[in-house]
């Protein structure tokens, strides 16, 4: 019984140590496949920082774009409000001197001296009203063509500064795009000379041509500028029309008296004056044009009524020195301005040039020195090319590469020999593209009273005029400031131009053999 035991302890310990074997092949194949996990998940990993620091890049690329097209839409903006200081600035020139003509002496006043039997009470207050008016006269002769200087060079600075903001952009993408890639990963870069290759020049040549610089002064035709800066809504009445009565009671530019010298007795001798004025933006867009003009009318008991001059101004800014386009020629196109004004405010026909003879002598006599003949009328300025319907501006794709020797940071950890992982991407580094663009959106202006996703606060004091009523739809312009970034598909062509890039010249396909 010992002896058989014995023999089974033996056995037992000739069996121990037999699982090892299999559990050490187990642990070999259990490193060896963490190890791949290992690599494998590094490489996935840094195929999706790349792709972020693409989407990076190519959004903060986009962002840019839309700053440039507010920027237009602010500055366009501006310029149209100083457009209608400066018709403003005009129009009160033209009213002042008018207003200082009809207190002045003039024929009118031989007339009354004439007819009146009591001449006096029409000559004392106009030299009272004359007295009034001088320092007023004299100030705004003083200050008022310094205003329109200044909003002349205010205008043309802010239509330099679009041009020159937009080619800075322009300009600044690549370092832009670079410097973004670089901050999200300092290993990585944009490729190089991207921007300036074949594949990119489509792209580049969409970009340019979506805006363009407009130079509305010195062409005939329709312009957007010239639209919102004449558009009844924009302009105010003092601007437009300005005809008012200029008889106030119980003294001013009127007369109630007898004409017992001329007709006897019994006799009545009245005389009422009217004034008409406006302001008008040339047909050509060169500049502002003004005519004020008042007229007497005189009624005599035995002798009937007729009209007198009783004063007239005019101003224009601009290289404008005769309201005339050929003179000494006078058109009836010359009377009718941009956007569909004419005589100059004058109501009493629809005839352009049929007009009370104070305005055609005003007229005829021309705006005298214009205002701001450097920097009037209307100045080039940012404009979406032609009607874009679409709300996406051009898309712009980025390509971000990475080399593959940094994609270990321990190189231990690369292996070595027939286990060394080799990152076998083309010419030795990562690609990833990433495409954005601008896009073109008016908020929701919904009123609920509170704010909501995509909401306004007061969105009724937002809306148009027409919302809610034919709620027409906005299409991209750059006189509103609603653009946004966004990042876009990235096309099939721009991934196949991709690829093909990375193929040494001499492996491409020839384009002519394919298609024989």
């Amino acid at each position: 019984m010992k002896r058989s035991a014995r023999k089974g302890r033996a056995r037992v310990a000739s069996a121990s140590g037999q699982a090892l074997v299999p559990a050490l092949l187990f642990l070999l194949v259990g490193c060896i496949g963490l190890y791949v996990a290992f690599n494998s998940f590094q490489m996935t990993s840094a195929k999706i920082k790349l792709q972020n620091t693409a989407d990076a890049a190519a959004y903060s690329v986009a962002v840019l774009q839309a700053r440039d097209y507010n920027f237009s839409a602010y500055t366009n903006r501006a310029m149209v409000a100083n457009q209608v200081t400066a018709a403003q600035v005009v129009a009160l020139k033209s009213w002042i001197d008018e207003l200082d003509a009809t207190y002045s002496l003039s024929n009118l006043d031989s007339t009354v001296n004439t007819l009146a039997d009591h001449p006096a009470q029409w000559s004392t207050p106009k030299q009272i009203g004359k007295a009034d008016i001088a320092p007023v006269r004299a100030a705004l002769d003083a200050l008022l063509p310094i205003v329109a200087s200044d909003i002349g060079r205010l205008n043309r600075a802010l239509s330099v500064a679009q041009a020159n903001y937009h080619t800075a952009v322009f300009t600044a993408v690549p370092a832009t795009a670079d410097a973004i890639a670089q901050l999200n990963q300092p290993d990585t870069r944009v490729t190089q000379g991207y921007f300036d290759s074949d594949r990119n020049a489509a792209q580049k040549a969409a970009w340019a041509a979506y805006t363009a610089t407009v130079t509305p002064a010195g062409t005939p035709g329709q312009d957007d500028f010239a639209d919102v800066v004449t558009d009844p809504d924009t302009l105010d009445r003092f601007v437009k029309n300005r005809d008012s009565v200029r008889s106030v009671a119980p003294n001013f530019q009127q007369l109630n008296d007898s004409a017992n010298r001329i007709c006897g007795a019994n006799s009545t001798f009245t005389v009422n004056v009217t004034h008409d004025g406006g302001t008008q933006l040339r047909s050509d867009k060169a500049g502002w044009q003004s005519i004020d003009a008042s007229t007497a009318l005189l009624t005599v008991s035995c002798i009937g009524s007729f009209e007198s001059i009783a004063g007239h101004g005019g101003s224009a800014n601009g290289n404008i020195t005769s309201f005339m386009t050929n003179p000494p020629f006078v058109a009836s196109q010359d009377w009718e301005g941009y956007g569909g004004y004419f005589n100059f405010g004058y109501t009493g026909t629809t005839i352009p040039g049929r007009v009370p003879s104070s305005m055609a002598e005003q007229f005829s006599q021309g705006p005298g020195a214009p205002l701001d003949p450097a920097n009037g009328g209307l100045l080039p300025y940012q404009e979406v090319n032609g009607v874009r319907y679409a709300a996406q501006a051009p898309r712009i794709t980025i390509e971000v590469t990475r080399n593959t020797d940094t994609l270990i940071k321990t190189v231990g950890l690369q292996g070595g020999g027939v286990m060394k992982v080799e990152f076998n991407a083309a010419g030795g580094a990562m690609r990833a593209l990433s495409s954005a663009h601008a896009y073109f959106v008016r908020p929701d202006e919904t009123s609920f009273g509170v704010a909501i996703l995509g909401g306004l606060l007061n969105a009724d004091q937002w809306a148009r005029a027409d919302q809610d009523t034919e709620r027409k739809t906005e299409y991209p312009s750059l006189f509103s400031p609603y653009w946004q970034a966004a990042l876009a598909p990235v096309s099939a062509d721009e991934r196949a131009a991709a690829r093909l890039s990375q193929i040494p010249v001499a492996l491409q396909p020839d384009p002519e053999r394919q298609t024989q």
